[in-house]
C-alpha cells in the first residue's frame, strides 16, 4: 500500500500540533466515508423538494473541521498540474452544464440538479485534497469503509424484515424518516442494497469499499473476511452492472505491475476515436440502429430482465436521437436534469426518468461538448499510474449501462485518482 508520502500527491497541509483538531476532522472523514452513499435516510422526513442526505450535511462541516485544523498548521494547501487541471476542467464542464441550465425547457428543475452537481463536484474535491494531505489516509478511509459494509449488514437485515413484513411506508423518527424497502427481483425477491436505495448504485458502493480494502488494508483472514461480506453485498443486489465493474476492478489490480499495461497514447487514441465514432453515429441513424441491434444480445447478460434490457437500449437509441435532432440540441442539449421531460411517455409522472447512461445523458441534456469533457475528466487517470486507477475503469463501464452524476463516490474518486495520478501504486505498505 502507498506511503504517507506515496499516497499525498498535491499538498502542503501539515499534521496539526493540536491533536484535537487532528482526531476529530479525522472522525468525521471516517463518518464521511461510511455514509457517502447513503439516500435511505432524509432529514427533510420527505417534506423538501430533494432528499437531504447525511452526506449533503457532512460534508460542510467536515470542511469546517479541516479548514481549523489547516489554519492552526498554519499551512497552505498546494496543488500540482493534475490538480489544478482537475478543477479547470470540472469547472468548465459545469459551466457548459450551467449554460444548458439557463435555456432548459424546465429551468427550475435544471437549475436544483445544476446546483447538486456542484455541490457533489466542488464538495469531494475539497475533501479529497484534505485526504491527500493526511499521512494516516489509507487508514481513515479503510475505517470508513469497514465502518460502511456494518451500516450496510445493518440496513440489509431491516430490509428483509421490512419486505417480510410487507410495510413499505418509510419510518419516522421525529424530523427524519427511513425508507427501507427494497426493489425486488420479479417482485418476488429482494434486491439487497444496504444503505443505499437503488439496487445498483449499492453495488457499486461495496465496489468502491472493496478497492478500498484491497488498495489500503492490511493483508490477513480480517481482511478477507470484509471482502467476503462486501462480495455477498454485491450478489445480493443482482446488479450486473455493478459485479462487472467489480470484476474490471480487480482485473486491473491483479495485472498491475505485470509487463501488460495501459499506454497513455493507447488511451488518448481511444478517447479520439470515440470521439470520432459518436460523430458519425450522430449523422448515422441507420448505423446506430443496426448497433443498437447488433449488441442487444450482449446487453441481455448486463441487465436482470429481458425486458429492461430492451428499455436500457430503447433509452440509448431515444438519448442518441434527443441529442442530435438540430445543431443547438447537439450544441447545448435540452437542459441539464430535464430528460425526464421527453420521457414521460416512458416514465409518466416521473421527476428522476433518465436515459440510464452518463454519456448519452451528457450529450442529450448539455451538449456534445459536455460529453467530451466527460470522456477526458473519466479518461485521462487511466493512462498515468495511480492508485485509483483500476476504480475509475471500472466506473467508465458502469456508467455504460448507467449513470452515476448525482453520485458523491463517483466524484470523490474521480478527483482522487486526478489528485494522485503522478504516483506509483507499486508499494503496499501503509502507516
Amino acid at each position: 500500500m502507498p506511503k504517507a508520502s506515496e499516497f499525498s500527491p498535491s499538498s502542503g497541509v501539515a499534521q496539526s500540533p493540536w491533536e484535537g483538531w487532528n482526531m476529530i476532522s479525522r472522525l468525521l472523514l471516517v463518518l464521511w466515508i461510511a455514509l457517502l452513499g447513503v439516500d435511505r435516510i432524509d432529514f427533510l422526513g420527505g417534506e423538501g423538494g430533494f432528499i437531504l442526505t447525511p452526506f449533503l450535511i457532512l460534508t460542510p462541516i467536515l470542511m469546517v473541521f479541516e479548514g481549523f485544523r489547516v489554519l492552526e498548521n498554519r499551512a497552505g494547501i498546494q496543488l500540482q498540474r493534475q490538480g489544478k487541471a482537475y478543477l479547470l476542467l470540472f469547472l468548465f464542464f459545469l459551466s457548459i452544464v450551467l449554460i444548458s441550465t439557463f435555456l432548459a425547457q424546465d429551468p427550475l428543475m435544471s437549475a436544483k440538479r445544476s446546483a447538486l452537481l456542484s455541490f457533489l463536484g466542488i464538495g469531494t474535491f475539497s475533501v479529497a485534497v484534505t485526504v491527500s494531505g493526511r499521512k494516516e489516509s489509507g487508514r481513515t478511509l479503510v475505517a470508513g469503509a469497514k465502518l460502511g459494509l456494518i451500516l450496510a449488514l445493518v440496513f440489509s437485515v431491516l430490509e428483509v424484515v421490512t419486505f417480510l413484513s410487507n410495510f413499505s411506508e418509510p419510518f419516522r423518527f421525529g424530523f427524519l424518516t427511513v425508507d427501507l424497502w427494497p426493489h425486488t427481483y420479479y417482485g418476488i425477491v429482494p434486491r439487497i442494497s444496504g444503505q443505499v436505495m437503488d439496487a445498483n448504485r449499492g453495488g457499486l458502493l461495496m465496489v468502491f469499499y472493496l478497492f478500498i480494502l484491497l488498495r489500503w488494508d492490511r493483508p490477513g483472514v480480517r481482511r478477507w473476511s470484509w471482502l467476503t461480506l462486501g462480495s455477498v453485498f454485491i450478489l445480493l443486489s443482482l446488479s450486473r452492472s455493478a459485479i462487472l465493474t467489480g470484476l474490471i476492478t480487480v482485473f486491473l489490480m491483479w495485472s498491475e505491475g505485470r509487463k501488460f499495461q495501459l499506454s497513455r497514447r493507447a488511451v488518448f487514441a481511444l478517447l479520439i476515436g470515440l470521439v470520432v465514432g459518436s460523430g458519425w453515429l450522430m449523422a448515422n441513424s441507420s448505423a446506430r440502429s443496426g448497433i443498437v441491434r447488433g449488441l442487444e444480445p450482449l446487453a441481455q447478460r448486463l441487465s436482470p430482465t429481458e425486458a429492461s434490457t430492451q428499455e436500457h437500449f430503447m433509452l440509448l437509441g431515444r438519448g442518441v436521437e434527443e441529442g442530435t435532432e438540430s445543431l443547438k440540441r447537439a450544441a447545448i442539449g435540452m437542459g441539464y436534469g430535464n430528460s425526464y421531460m421527453e420521457l414521460q411517455d416512458i416514465f409518466p409522472g416521473n421527476k428522476y426518468g433518465n436515459f440510464h447512461s452518463l454519456y448519452v445523458t451528457m450529450l442529450a441534456e448539455s451538449g456534445v461538448f459536455a460529453l467530451i469533457l466527460s470522456l477526458v475528466l473519466l479518461g485521462y487517470p487511466l493512462g498515468l499510474l495511480g492508485a485509483w486507477r483500476p476504480l475509475i475503469a471500472g466506473f467508465v463501464a458502469f456508467n455504460v449501462f448507467y449513470q452515476t452524476l448525482a453520485e458523491p463516490l463517483f466524484w470523490f474518486a474521480l478527483a482522487m485518482a486526478w489528485l494522485t495520478v503522478r504516483h506509483s501504486d507499486r508499494s503496499k505498505s501503509i502507516n
